[in-house]
């Protein structure tokens, strides 16, 4: 089996330009604090109870919100006459104390890792580093679960441990593979494990490199020759060392039932498993994924044992190389900045030692150029693919289970489908793009 990638063999496009982006001397800071006006005015009342909407009715204001026990109301105002017109309007109702207007206030948790801040000058429309996290709405998840306690499992090609955003987030490390020059789960000769795993647990708020979907979870890192024996003694150990969420950026064809039974143990352990779609335009996407979402199935949310993530770009299109699609994958999440060579994959972490994705394995892989230095640290890569897709999905959902440890696998898998962006099944893009923000608010609201 290949890592997901249209190269087949390692999972991800790589054909971002190598870049140097030591100096960067825009500031850094958190977002200011500004007022955001809703364009609706507050109504202070003195009189509370039932009392607010007859008192608004004489005055020709209906209230769309009504808060009896403080005495207070929102109101649009008619047409465009803004906040001082309901106050015109008010003006010598005894029952009025005042009107305000209605601001939207802002997150506190802005987290001080500098590329989720930082302008990317590879990015469109000179975004941000990581404006994937902003786009898919992590800053509204973040302010509801950072991640803290929840365990995510990466069966993948190993995890550089000596990352300074991902050490200290390592619970674990298994080597299941087999190959004789092999180092330890926590080294990367490949590269791509490291760069998933920053994308899904990557440490926040820690003022280094780059934020995570997952923030603050921790990591079982399962690495792996993608053998099938390999992959299912990652499932079944990840699964032992209480693993949450597992993340499968792989695929490929052919069958295997020994597949389809360590899935299903992982489901009946209620484990919320996500999987990468495969980055050839086609409806076959291969195992582990079509162990997760069958065939057929994807449009109902209630099906399927696991999420299969197809990726798309910058603005929420399918993503320009025409990934996976059809009845068998469950959403998408940003795998692509766009088809413009200028503007190159997912920004996240990558091994500081020499990699395969680096050198390339002819004839078949080039190298990447992938890899590209970030205030003057060169552990960062460029990649686009499904690969990086899965692991923002498996993310979001590290971050429910951390703050609702009780949330079964099915649920969780139903409210990620249901919330994303699209609200509707399509063909090239599921359910929608994440949108982790409303996955988080309806899976952790009270009751």
């Amino acid at each position: 089996m290949a890592l997901a990638g249209p190269a087949g063999l390692l999972a991800a496009l790589c054909a971002a330009p190598a870049s140097s982006i030591a100096d960067s001397s825009l500031p850094l800071g958190r977002e200011p604090d500004r007022p955001r006006p809703t364009g609706r005015a507050i109504v202070l009342l003195d009189h509370r109870g039932e009392r607010i909407r007859s008192i608004l009715d004489r005055s020709g204001l209906r209230p769309e919100v009504a808060i009896p026990q403080v005495g207070v109301a929102a109101v649009e105002p008619v047409g465009d006459r803004g906040v001082a017109s309901v106050r015109r309007e008010l003006r010598g109702n005894p029952a009025v104390a005042g009107v305000e207007p209605e601001y939207r206030r802002t997150a506190r948790l802005v987290p001080d890792d500098p590329a989720y801040s930082t302008p990317d000058p590879f990015a469109p429309h000179g975004d941000t580093y990581q404006w994937h996290l902003r786009h898919e709405r992590f800053p509204r998840a973040w302010n509801r679960s950072t991640g803290a306690g929840a365990r995510l499992a990466v069966i993948d090609s190993g995890i550089d441990g000596g990352n300074p955003d991902l050490g200290s987030r390592i619970v674990a490390a298994v080597d299941q593979d087999g190959r004789v020059d092999s180092g330890p789960a926590t080294a990367d000769e490949d590269g791509h494990g490291t760069h998933v795993a920053g994308l899904a647990c990557a440490t926040g708020d820690n003022g280094y490199g780059g934020a995570s979907s997952g923030f603050g979870c921790e990591l079982i890192v399962e690495k792996t020759d993608l053998s099938d024996a390999s992959i299912v003694n990652s499932i079944i150990d990840a699964v032992r060392r209480g693993a949450d969420v597992i993340n499968m950026s792989f695929g490929g064809p052919g069958a295997s039932q020994a597949i389809e039974d360590a899935v299903s143990f992982a489901w009946k352990h209620d484990v919320v498993m996500v999987a990468a779609a495969s980055n050839e335009s086609t409806t076959h996407q291969g195992l582990p994924a079509r162990a997760l979402q069958p065939m057929g199935t994807g449009p109902n949310l209630h099906r399927g044992k696991g999420l299969v993530v197809t990726a798309a770009q910058y603005g929420g299109s399918r993503a320009w190389f025409r990934p996976g699609k059809g009845k068998g994958i469950s959403l998408a999440a940003y795998g692509a900045a766009s088809a413009s060579p200028a503007n190159p994959g997912l920004f996240s972490s990558f091994p500081s030692n020499v990699t395969l994705l680096d050198t390339g394995i002819p004839p078949r892989v080039p190298p990447c150029r992938c890899r590209t230095s970030f205030e003057g640290d060169i552990r960062f890569a460029y990649i686009e693919g499904t690969s990086m897709a899965a692991p923002q999905v498996a993310g979001a959902a590290a971050l429910i289970r951390a703050r609702r440890p009780g949330i079964d696998a099915k649920r969780v898998i139903e409210i990620l489908k249901q919330e994303a962006a699209g609200k509707e099944f399509r063909a090239g893009l599921g359910w929608g793009v994440l949108d982790a923000g409303a996955a988080t608010r309806v899976a952790l609201k009270p009751g």
